[in-house]
């Protein structure tokens, strides 16, 4: 069992498909949703407890390529 907080970025299963997304528990609502960093131009996904998905495991670092000038 991964242990993932509101706000943890988490790579997620849905429906077989991996993606990377920040972790927002909004079961006050009845759903889970799931927030791109990386662009605007992607929607959140939101998610329901009938759904297929899993929480798969939680990114604890990104490590970027350095910028060559």
């Amino acid at each position: 069992d991964i242990d993932v907080k509101s706000g943890d970025v988490v790579l997620a299963i849905i429906d077989n498909k991996a993606t990377i997304k920040r972790f927002i528990d909004d079961r006050a609502n009845g759903q889970i949703v799931l927030m791109a960093d990386s662009s605007y131009d992607y929607e959140p996904i939101y998610l329901h407890p009938d759904d297929d998905f899993s929480i798969s495991g939680k990114i604890v670092a990104v490590i970027k390529k350095p910028v060559r000038t």
